[in-house]
């Protein structure tokens, strides 16, 4: 199972803009044009023993489009970035935006054994 850094990596290869948690306007940096991606992670770690503990990570990658999903796109995130993952995909109009928003949400297990 691919760990988070490498499935952001992953998406990251897809050569679309791509921001942690949200994009923040700024007057050197502005908001790019759809398309574009936003993933969200948290994070549960149990175990806390120094030799096993367990981390689930939950992941969420969003593509976002100018008014009409992007088949093409999506396409290419579920081959070349989560095709090794589970995944539970769904689709929403933003209409107080002209976009469409495809989101991919996963779940990782990693154990981190004592080094």
């Amino acid at each position: 199972m691919p760990t988070i850094e490498e499935i952001i990596k992953r998406a990251t290869a897809i050569g679309l803009p791509i921001t942690k948690n949200a994009w923040k306007k700024t007057a050197k940096k502005p908001i790019p044009d759809p398309p574009y991606i936003v993933y969200l992670v948290s994070e549960d770690q149990r175990g806390d023993d120094n030799k096993n503990t367990i981390r689930e990570i939950d992941g969420s990658i969003e593509l976002y489009t100018d008014r009409t999903p992007d088949e093409s796109l999506e396409g290419r995130i579920e081959e070349e970035v989560l095709s090794d993952l589970p995944f539970r995909k769904y689709q929403t109009e933003i209409t107080s935006e002209n976009m469409v928003q495809t989101a991919y949400e996963f779940n990782i297990t990693q154990k981190k054994g004592r080094k």
